[in-house]
């Protein structure tokens, strides 16, 4: 969860007290909880519930992970925890071990005092158990089709090898029918194959100690999602024997400006240092962008 705010340099000590004090003092109402909070969870998961992507995402997650990056990221329709529960569990979990505060266009020296003094009534350590190590199961499911949604297939594998991320976002790159030009069809290997009317989007989740990698193959129709679902399963396993020394470095520059575009706004940039101070296995940008250089240069 992460809550980023701009500020005029003159307020910003207010509010960084603003902040902590969802930390420190927040009541969670009652009426707030069962008139605000409930139907927005509600109505998040009906919407999530009939989009064909988000659900196939979903059940891929589920299936390969089962626990942990499995859990959905919606609450069921008609949740059975209520706000005493939420006053419990924020009261193990708002505490300073896990709490990053990251700021751009500001000293450091600045900011540390800021927090030190903001965030001084914060416990110290965390009382919620540590998650388990992720395991990746995978398997195959099917779900009726959403209503009025489009023929939805995931195809892909999860991994808990964090060293291959380079390599898989590579890959995602490669098999990426999005073309770098407006108006212009994409130069992946499958884009002229597929049948019309149907598309196939390549991607790659990288998580602290796992990722996912897949192709998302939609269509209006069954038949045409059987048939381009055919398509990207073949290019997939052709690009498994390698790739010409021009299509490597093609993959390679794609997925480092996919990388560096994603950091360009404030709230990519946060979230890119945020997971670099709470999960110190994962490199920033810099240290990734070259071990993508280091990687190219070894599979060339």
């Amino acid at each position: 969860m992460s809550t980023p705010i701009s500020v005029i340099i003159s307020q910003r000590a207010f509010f960084v007290d603003v902040l902590s004090s969802f930390l420190t003092s927040a009541r969670f109402t009652r009426h707030e909880y069962e008139e605000y909070v409930q139907p927005l969870i509600s109505f998040d998961t009906r919407t999530a519930s009939s989009d064909s992507l988000t659900r196939s995402l979903e059940a891929a997650h589920a299936i390969a992970f089962r626990s942990g990056l499995g859990s959905s990221l919606f609450a069921p329709d008609h949740p059975h925890f209520g706000v005493d529960d939420i006053k419990v569990f924020a009261q193990r979990a708002f505490v300073k071990d896990n709490v990053a505060v990251v700021g751009t266009n500001i000293e450091a020296s600045t900011l540390n005092k800021l927090v030190d003094t903001s965030f001084a009534g914060v416990s110290g350590a965390s009382a919620v158990d540590e998650t388990p190590a992720s395991h990746y199961f995978g398997g195959e499911t099917r779900l009726e089709a959403a209503h009025g949604g489009l023929q939805t297939v995931f195809v892909g594998f999860g991994t808990t090898n964090v060293s291959a991320s380079a390599e898989l976002a590579t890959l995602a790159a490669h098999l990426s029918t999005t073309s770098s030009v407006k108006w212009a069809r994409g130069l992946s290997p499958m884009v002229q194959a597929i049948p019309e009317g149907t598309s196939v989007q390549s991607l790659y989740l990288p998580y602290s100690d796992a990722g996912l990698f897949g192709l998302v193959v939609s269509g209006r129709t069954a038949e045409g999602v059987k048939e381009a679902g055919k398509v990207a399963v073949e290019v997939l396993k052709n690009s498994t024997k390698g790739l010409t020394e021009d299509e490597l470095k093609s993959a390679l520059a794609k997925a480092k400006f996919g990388a560096a575009s994603a950091v360009e706004s404030r709230e990519g940039l946060i979230r890119d240092l945020g997971a670099k101070v709470m999960f110190e296995s994962l490199a920033g940008l810099t240290e990734w962008l070259d071990f993508v250089d280091f990687r190219g240069r070894y599979v060339c």
